[in-house]
């Protein structure tokens, strides 16, 4: 699998993650899914996705944990945080997020971010 184009898109919300899901399969991307956090780095190391949109406020791991550990084994690794609170963005752009989306944005808008992101190496599970 091309992980140039697969998308791991973390979100406790199951409708939030559904209208990701198709927003994304509709441009082409493969798309992995999961609404546990304590899953992420399993999903990562199994699908290399070259990029991850996550959810900040989950239960049990929060986006701020999945960032530190994506980002201190897989450095090139485009990470995009969903938050509905902006005050947090700063600090979660500091942790390592490439870019950063309210809650209510559009799921367009999040497909024109993630396509606006620079593009790292192909091999960026690797780092």
């Amino acid at each position: 699998m091309n992980n140039s184009s697969t998308i791991l898109i973390i979100d406790d919300d199951e409708i939030s993650l559904l209208i990701l899901q198709n927003a994304f399969e509709t441009e082409g991307y493969n798309v992995v899914t999961t609404t546990d956090s304590t899953k992420a780095e399993e999903l990562f190391i199994q699908h290399s996705p070259h990029t991850v949109i996550l959810d900040i406020f989950m239960p049990d791991r929060d986006g701020f944990e999945v960032i530190k550990d994506i980002k201190s084994r897989h450095e090139n690794c485009r990470i995009i945080a969903i938050s509905a609170n902006e005050r947090y963005l700063p600090a979660i752009k500091a942790l390592g997020a490439t870019a950063t989306v309210h809650k209510s944005a559009m799921p367009d808008e999040i497909v024109a971010t993630v396509r606006g992101l620079p593009d790292y190496a192909a091999d960026s599970a690797d780092s």
